[in-house]
């Protein structure tokens, strides 16, 4: 016998049950088997590792459990706040976007209308409405920044609160 054919061997017997192994493969297996001995013996070790594994019965703790729902739960109302999240950046950048735009064309009817009836020069429109384009972005910046909302991290550790009291029932 080969080194080759050992490794073949060991292969098939190792996949068995966990990969559909073709016939042919099959037959060969069995009559190496039936001529090596250290891979029969080898097989004989691997299916009875396997009963043995399948007779012991494995359960996880009540606290493990507990703690994994707790930790799972949380997760899944972080991932609805972030996709909340995601939602209300994508609705406030259109709004900006919007009224940015709104803004900048009023200030460009209004502004070219002002310079013309009081005499100013073109050049003046054009930092008004740089100005007025930006100012929505700038005005939506500084209301957040003085008034911070809260409320979407207080929300999540709410729900982490309720999940230990749950566990401490």
């Amino acid at each position: 016998m080969t080194n080759q054919e050992h490794e073949r061997a060991i292969d098939i017997i190792t996949r068995q049950g966990v990969d559909d192994i073709a016939a042919h493969d099959t037959a060969w297996l069995e009559s190496h088997l039936a001529q090596c001995s250290e891979c029969a013996e080898y097989a004989a070790l691997v299916a009875s590792t396997g009963q043995l594994l399948r007779a012991v019965a494995v359960t996880a703790s009540p606290a493990l459990v507990s703690t994994t729902q707790a930790r799972v739960r949380a997760r899944a109302a972080q991932l609805r706040e972030h996709q909340a999240r995601v939602v209300l950046i994508a609705v406030s950048f259109c709004i900006g976007v919007l009224s940015s735009t709104v803004s900048a064309w009023l200030w460009w009817r209004v502004g070219g209308w002002v310079a013309e009836h009081v005499g100013l020069p073109p050049s003046y429109v054009a930092p008004g409405i740089l100005l007025f384009w930006l100012l929505p972005a700038i005005v939506i910046a500084v209301l957040m920044l003085a008034f911070p909302h809260h409320g979407l991290e207080q929300s999540l550790m709410l729900s982490l609160a309720r999940e230990r009291e749950g566990e401490n029932r």
